[in-house]
């Protein structure tokens, strides 16, 4: 009876060292399955926030994932569902549904991040970590986004479906306004060509005609007026400054002329003309026969 007891006790205790060494094994697999499927994967990410986990693990860093990363958002699941048949409640696993937080349908990584703003990064998976307590992803932030991407990074980090909710609602009201616009718009025509406003029309219409020949006429009077008299006064001035005009001219000729006298005195020569040498005879006797009367 005793040797019963003892050889079952020691199948019992073989069979938990086998499922232990089978348990073992299995969560050495498990862990290089988890690491060759996701250490060195680059991925377009962004830092969202930091919270709390609890008190005994403390405040981790949440990524997350952008939806154009399809293939790793499957392998990270991949990767949870496999810890957790490991670790069913063990360990607390930093990979979660972004629905938890609030966010649209995607993948969360709970990390450690280190003096980094929240926004769009580049990163890539550093090591997978088997603490005491949970399981955590580390990331290396390989590149910030800068703000030259800021249009594009919307539409890789999963903010298209509100752009494309926003648009539509936008659309939507566009379309209502422009349904009010020509609303309006026609009320308005149908209130302008009624049978009052077209009367109110035809009497300005006529009322305008009127006014503009009126205002010709008397316009034309007046400039056929105005150019009479101008032409009688330009005539009474003519006349009367001609003489001044003719005067002012003949003081100028003056002027002018006394100028140019003025230059020729100066450069007149000085020195006299020659006398002539020749001596001048006089007959002192007087002709014989000479009679004064007889002249003629």
């Amino acid at each position: 009876m005793n040797d019963s007891k003892v050889n079952t006790s020691l199948n019992l205790s073989n069979t938990s060292s086998h499922l232990d060494s089978y348990e073992d094994v299995q969560t050495v697999s498990v862990r290089n399955y988890v690491k060759d499927l996701l250490k060195s994967r680059i991925f377009l990410g962004r830092y969202i926030e930091r919270r709390l986990i609890n008190e005994r693990i403390g405040y981790r860093d949440v990524v997350l994932i952008s939806p154009a990363e399809a293939e790793l958002k499957r392998d990270l699941q991949e990767a949870k569902q496999k810890l957790q048949t490991v670790y069913p409640r063990t360990h607390w696993i930093g990979i979660s549904d972004s629905e938890v937080l609030g966010y649209s349908s995607g993948i969360c990584l709970w990390t450690e991040i280190d003096n980094q703003p929240f926004g769009p990064f580049w990163f890539q998976i550093k090591a997978i970590k088997f603490r005491q307590l949970e399981i955590i992803v580390m990331l290396k932030c390989v590149r910030h986004i800068s703000d030259a991407f800021l249009e594009i990074e919307p539409i890789l980090t999963g903010a298209i479906e509100k752009s494309k909710s926003n648009n539509s609602e936008k659309h939507i009201s566009n379309i209502s306004s422009l349904n009010d616009t020509y609303a309006e718009i026609a009320k308005n025509v149908h209130d302008a060509f009624s049978i009052k406003n077209a009367k109110e029309f035809i009497t300005f219409v006529f009322a305008f005609v009127i006014a503009i020949f009126t205002g010709s006429t008397a316009f034309i009077n007046f400039l056929g007026n105005f150019i009479l008299a101008l032409i009688r006064e330009m005539s009474i001035l003519i006349k009367n400054s001609t003489p001044m005009f003719l005067g002012f001219l003949d003081f100028i000729s003056k002027i002018v002329g006394g100028f140019y006298i003025l230059l020729a005195m100066f450069f007149k020569p000085n020195t006299p003309n020659p006398l002539s040498k020749r001596k001048i005879r006089y007959y002192e006797r007087t002709p014989q026969n000479y009679d004064h009367r007889n002249f003629d």
